[in-house]
């Protein structure tokens, strides 16, 4: 069974990641995962550069974003669909706009 990462941070993730999204890619189709997800914290910052990058290098782009709640705690969310990725999108312009 292959292994897909499911919680990668790009550059973009400040003191969080340190590869840009490209590069990300470029290592998945390396190590031959199938499929990577990107979560960069509060915001899809690399997710188009990342979309473009993995699809380049025949692996499945997987967005997300990793939220940073009110008392400190941190949830991770993958979108599924470009209705999930709308939705994403909403919620953190909303948590953007506070």
């Amino acid at each position: 069974m292959p292994y897909i990462e499911l919680h990668a941070c790009s550059a973009f993730s400040f003191l969080r990641g340190a590869s840009f999204p490209e590069q990300l890619a470029e290592t998945a189709a390396e190590l031959g995962m199938p499929a990577m997800a990107l979560l960069d914290r509060n915001g899809v910052y690399g997710a188009q550069r990342f979309s473009v990058a993995a699809r380049e290098q025949n692996v499945r782009p997987i967005i997300g974003c990793e939220l940073s709640m009110q008392d400190g705690a941190l949830l991770s969310v993958l979108v599924e669909n470009r209705t999930g990725y709308k939705n994403l999108c909403e919620l953190l312009t909303k948590a953007h706009l506070r």
